[in-house]
């Protein structure tokens, strides 16, 4: 009978050796290929293959249920492959499989969309790409507290935040300028997507997780699971943060092109967009780092958070209440540096709030949660405010939510 080695590393040990540069350049590959790829085929690919299929009369209300549909499988899936990963025992690791089983799915299933012609495969099958991806983000996300130590962990999910920023730019900008038809543009972003998956799920190894270690699972645990973090007062707080600094942040960047076409008169909304967009992911790029390399030294987490929080929202003032382009430029190079130090530091805060080590994908899938329903309410939210008060009124929210997700930090008593 095979035994365990007792003097081989636990999983579920807190990591104290530092993750070398080859390592986070293969989890950073992984990350951006899969924003890449999203926001590529979600800005422009997908908008467009719903106006050839549908035409002017059908497009938005198709679009609008391949959102919501999607919104809902993320949620789900990263809760179920958060938990799933959790109890995984693959020698290679435990998140390794998940990153290339999601980076498979998601890859087939955007070649597929390229294919659809009807209604429901359209939103079906979008909505099985999503579960890939939200697969890949699940265990990406939940691979930093289980390789990555303390003290290195804003550096490192740093690299997260310059994800999120530089991906979309390549993504949208491949398919807008290089391969603009329907399916080669699918095709290319599905090939990017899992190209760049590769290194780190088949070129890294995690810590593996013992069988006698692995906890329990069943129906009941998954849907207490979803509670029980919760119940922990550093967890909730933070997970009410990281919603309220989302809100704030979709609510400023959902609505950007109708601000400029509706209450700028900018000339040509879709090259301001693309340049306030631009001028935001070179404000996260720069400040990200040195950012997360500051709070890996000093180990304080909560005053970076406050004041990168507090920061995002007083770009609403500038968006609000100064209406020229070149203030909003401004405005979306604060937004960045904001958004480049939080998304940074409050990762790395998170991290270490997370109530038990066995659940760590668990318990980050809940906080996914408050990454998603803040872009799925954004346009309802964002819809009533304009319609009632208009812009002004609009930008206002993101400075309160800002605030709101600035003030949500000084409870939390377990990190400094």
């Amino acid at each position: 009978m095979a035994t365990t080695d007792p003097l081989a590393p636990s999983a579920l040990a807190e990591p104290e050796r530092p993750v070398r540069g080859g390592w986070i350049a293969a989890w950073t590959a992984a990350l951006f290929g899969m924003y890449a790829a999203y926001y590529g085929i979600a800005q422009i690919v997908l908008p467009k293959q719903a106006d050839e299929l549908f035409g002017d009369s059908g497009k938005v209300p198709q679009i609008a249920w391949a959102t919501g549909v999607s919104a809902l499988v993320t949620v789900v899936v990263v809760l179920l492959v958060g938990m799933l990963s959790d109890r995984t025992t693959a020698a290679r690791g435990r998140r390794q499989v998940w990153v290339l089983a999601g980076a498979v799915v998601a890859a087939l299933a955007l070649a597929g969309q390229g294919l659809v012609t009807g209604a429901l495969a359209f939103v079906a099958v979008w909505g099985l790409a999503n579960a890939g991806i939200s697969a890949m983000t699940a265990a990406l996300s939940a691979a930093v507290p289980d390789e990555v130590p303390v003290n290195q962990r804003a550096f490192v999910s740093a690299f997260m935040g310059i994800s999120v920023s530089a991906g979309p730019l390549v993504g949208v900008a491949l398919v807008a300028l290089v391969v603009t038809d329907v399916l080669p543009g699918y095709l290319a972003l599905a090939g990017l997507l899992l190209l760049l998956a590769l290194p780190y799920s088949l070129g890294t190894r995690g810590t593996r997780l013992h069988p006698h270690e692995r906890p329990r699972a069943s129906a009941g645990d998954f849907l207490r699971g979803i509670v029980a973090p919760l119940r922990h007062a550093d967890f909730a707080w933070a997970w009410s943060g990281r919603f309220f600094i989302q809100l704030s942040n979709a609510l400023a960047q959902v609505f950007l092109f109708y601000y400029l076409q509706d209450f700028l008169k900018y000339p040509d909304p879709e090259i301001g967009t693309f340049i306030l967009t631009a001028i935001y992911a070179a404000g996260v790029c720069a400040v990200a780092v040195p950012a997360g390399r500051i709070s890996d030294r000093t180990l304080k987490r909560k005053r970076m958070v406050w004041i990168a929080s507090a920061l995002q929202g007083a770009t609403g003032l500038i968006f609000g209440f100064v209406p020229v382009f070149e203030a909003t430029m401004v405005g979306a190079l604060l937004l960045g540096i904001g958004y480049g130090a939080y998304a940074a530091v409050d990762q790395a805060l998170i991290t270490q709030v997370l109530p038990r080590p066995e659940d760590r994908g668990k318990d980050l899938g809940v906080i996914g949660i408050a990454n998603v329903l803040p872009y799925a309410a954004t346009g309802l939210i964002g819809g009533i405010v304009i319609e009632a008060f208009g812009y002004p009124a609009l930008m206002v929210l993101v400075l309160v939510t800002g605030l709101i997700a600035a003030a949500t930090v000084a409870p939390i008593k377990s990190v400094r």
